[in-house]
C-alpha cells in the first residue's frame, strides 16, 4: 500500500517538475514539436499550426501540403492519446490523394506515410487485422529499403501480438538482414531488441543474448530512446522467468532514462511497468481494475470510431454518387438542348432551302413566261402585221388571205396575253373578270359569284398569279373540249382559306392529267394548297380549288 502511494506521489511530482520546465516553445518549430515534444504544450502547440496550415492550404487548393499537414495533425492526435482524430485526420488524407491527378509522382511517399500511421493507430487499438492490412499497403508503395526496413518491422510487432511468432520472426530476420546491408544500426538494435521480446514469448534460451546485443548496440550508439526500449524487454524477460528482482532493477532504470528525457508518456510507461512489478495485492487490484476499464473504454472508442467512419464514409458515397447523378443529369439536359436546337435548326434550314427552291421555281416560271411572251409578240405578232401591211400595197392580194393572216395576229397576241405577266397595278377583281370575259361568247356564257365583292388582298401576289393562269388554263380547256355553254365561277372564304369552285355543263370526260391540268395541280401544290377535279362523260368539269 505505501509502495502504491509513494509510486503515485513520485508520478505527480515528476509531471510538476515536466510542467515547471522553461518555456522553449519560441525555440522548437511545429515539425519538431510534433515529432520530439519536450514540453507539454508542445503537441498542442504543433497541432493548432497545422490544423491553421491545414484550413489555408484547402482553401487554397494546394492539395499535397493539405495532404502533409493532415498527416502532421494525425501524429500528433496519435501521440496526444485522441485515436480517432488522428484516424479521421488519416482517411482525409487518403481521400484527398485518391482525386489527386496533377502530380503522380509526389503520391508514393505520403501514401507510405498515412497507410503506416493507420497500421500503428489500428495496432493500438488492438485491431491487428486492419493494421496488417494497412501495413502491406505501405509495402506496395515503398520506395527506398529503409521504408522497407520500417514497415516490415512494424508488421513484426503485429504477428508478434497475434502470437504468430514464426511469421513476427520470418519480418524480423529479413530487416536484420537488410540493416546490416545497410549500416543501419539503430535499425537492426531495434529489430534485434523485437527478435529478443518473440524469443522471450516462446521461452527460447537465447531469447536473453539476443535482448542483450540489442541492448549494447543502442547503447553503443547512445540511444536514451533506444535504451528505454531494451531495458522494458528484459524487465519483461526476467518477469516471465518469476526473477522479480532484476524485473524491478529494470523497471527502475526505464524509470531513470525516462526523467532523463524529461517525457511524460516514458514516465507513464515506466511508473505502468513498476506497478505491474508490484507484489502489493490493492496495487494489483487498482492495476486490474484501471486495465479492466481502459479495455472496456477502448472498445467503446472503436465502437464508435467504426461507426463514425462507416457514417462518414456513407456520407461521402452519397454526396459522391449526388454528384455524379447532378452530373449525369446536367449532361442529359445539354444533350437533350443540344439535340433540339439542333432538329429546330435542321427544320428552319429545310424550309428555308424549299422556300427558296420554291421562289426560283416560280421565278424561272414568270421568267420563261415572260420571255415566251416577248418572243411571240415581238417575232410574230409584229412580222405577221408587217406582213399584212405589203400584202394591202399589194393589188392581187385577196380579202382572203388579210383575214387569214388577221387570224394568225390574233392568235399571236393571244398567246402574248396568255404567257404575260399580270398587271399588278390593277385591282385582281377587275384582272379576273376581263379574263372571264375573254372567254364568254354567243354560245357560252360566263356566270361569277363573289368575284367583285371577295377580299382579294389576303392572297400573295404569288397565290393570285397561280390562281389565274389555274383558271387561264380551265377555260382555255373548256373552249377546246367540253362544249360546254354554261360556266360558273364561285369564291368564298372558309376559315383563313379560300375556296375557288370552277363547274360547266360540257360533255366532260374521263379524267387524265396530262400537260394543262397537270401543270394546274402543280401551281396549287406549290402554295401548299389542294385542287380536286370531279368529272364523268356527260357530266360536266368541275374544279374545288383551297389554299
Amino acid at each position: 500500500m505505501i509502495r502504491y502511494f509513494i509510486c503515485c506521489l513520485v508520478l505527480l511530482l515528476s509531471m510538476v517538475v515536466v510542467k515547471a520546465q522553461p518555456n522553449n516553445d519560441t525555440l522548437v518549430s511545429p515539425h519538431q514539436a510534433i515529432l520530439y515534444p519536450k514540453n507539454p504544450s508542445d503537441l498542442p502547440r504543433g497541432f493548432l499550426y497545422y490544423a491553421n496550415q491545414k484550413d489555408v492550404f484547402l482553401k487554397n487548393a494546394d492539395t499535397i501540403a493539405a495532404v502533409d499537414a493532415m498527416r502532421m495533425l494525425a501524429i500528433a492526435a496519435f501521440k496526444i492519446g485522441d485515436l480517432t482524430e488522428s484516424e479521421n485526420q488519416s482517411v482525409e488524407a487518403l481521400n484527398l490523394l485518391a482525386n489527386f491527378k496533377s502530380k503522380p509522382e509526389m503520391i508514393p511517399n505520403r501514401l507510405l506515410g498515412l497507410y503506416n500511421q493507420l497500421g500503428r493507430l489500428y495496432e493500438d487499438k488492438d485491431l491487428f487485422d486492419q493494421a496488417l492490412n494497412y501495413y502491406n499497403n505501405a509495402l506496395t508503395v515503398a520506395v527506398t529499403l529503409s521504408d522497407s526496413i520500417t514497415i516490415i518491422n512494424n508488421r513484426g510487432n503485429v504477428y508478434r501480438e497475434l502470437e504468430t511468432y514464426e511469421a513476427a520472426k520470418t519480418d524480423y530476420r529479413w530487416v536484420m538482414d537488410k540493416a546490416r546491408s545497410i549500416n543501419d544500426t539503430l535499425a537492426l538494435a531495434r529489430t534485434i531488441n523485437n527478435y529478443g521480446a518473440v524469443l522471450t514469448r516462446q521461452n527460447h534460451s537465447e531469447a536473453l543474448p539476443v535482448l542483450m546485443e540489442g541492448l549494447r548496440l543502442r547503447q553503443l550508439k547512445n540511444s536514451k530512446e533506444g535504451v528505454f526500449g531494451s531495458y522494458r524487454h528484459l524487465a519483461h524477460y526476467y518477469r516471465a522467468q518469476n526473477e522479480f528482482l532484476q524485473a524491478r532493477a529494470y523497471a527502475d532504470k526505464c524509470l531513470s532514462i525516462a526523467k532523463e528525457l524529461n517525457s511524460a508518456s516514458y514516465l507513464k510507461e515506466a511508473y505502468n511497468l513498476l506497478v505491474d512489478l508490484s507484489d502489493d495485492a490493492m496495487v494489483l487490484g487498482y492495476k486490474k481494475l484501471t486495465d479492466s476499464l481502459n479495455e472496456a473504454n477502448r472498445e467503446v472508442q472503436n465502437i464508435y470510431a467504426a461507426m463514425r467512419f462507416d457514417v462518414n464514409r456513407e456520407k461521402l458515397v452519397s454526396q459522391r454518387a449526388q454528384a455524379q447523378l447532378e452530373k449525369e443529369r446536367s449532361e442529359k439536359q445539354l444533350t437533350l438542348l443540344i439535340a433540339i436546337l439542333s432538329a429546330v435548326l435542321f427544320v428552319v434550314v429545310i424550309l428555308f432551302i424549299l422556300y427558296r427552291i420554291k421562289q426560283i421555281k416560280q421565278r424561272e416560271v414568270f421568267t420563261t413566261e415572260s420571255r415566251i411572251s416577248k418572243k411571240v409578240h415581238d417575232e410574230v405578232a409584229n412580222e405577221v402585221y408587217q406582213l399584212m401591211v405589203k400584202m394591202q400595197l399589194n393589188k392581187d392580194t385577196s380579202d382572203e388571205w388579210l383575214d387569214d393572216l388577221e387570224s394568225i395576229y390574233n392568235r399571236s397576241r393571244d398567246i402574248s396575253k396568255e404567257f404575260n405577266m399580270l398587271d399588278n397595278k390593277l385591282p385582281y377583281d377587275e384582272v379576273l373578270l376581263d379574263l372571264l370575259s375573254s372567254y364568254q361568247s354567243d354560245e357560252l356564257r360566263i356566270l361569277n359569284r363573289n368575284v367583285s365583292k371577295y377580299n382579294w388582298n389576303v392572297l400573295s401576289q404569288n397565290k393570285k398569279n397561280a390562281v389565274y393562269r389555274v383558271l387561264q388554263e380551265l377555260l382555255t380547256n373548256m373552249k377546246k373540249h367540253s362544249e360546254a355553254t354554261l360556266v360558273v365561277l364561285s369564291v368564298s372564304q372558309i376559315k383563313n382559306k379560300t375556296e375557288i369552285k370552277y363547274t360547266d355543263n360540257g360533255v366532260g370526260t374521263v379524267l387524265k392529267k396530262q400537260n394543262g391540268l397537270q401543270n394546274a395541280e402543280n401551281r396549287i401544290f406549290a402554295l401548299n394548297g389542294s385542287i380536286t377535279f370531279d368529272t364523268e362523260p356527260g357530266k360536266g368539269f368541275q374544279v374545288k380549288i383551297v389554299i
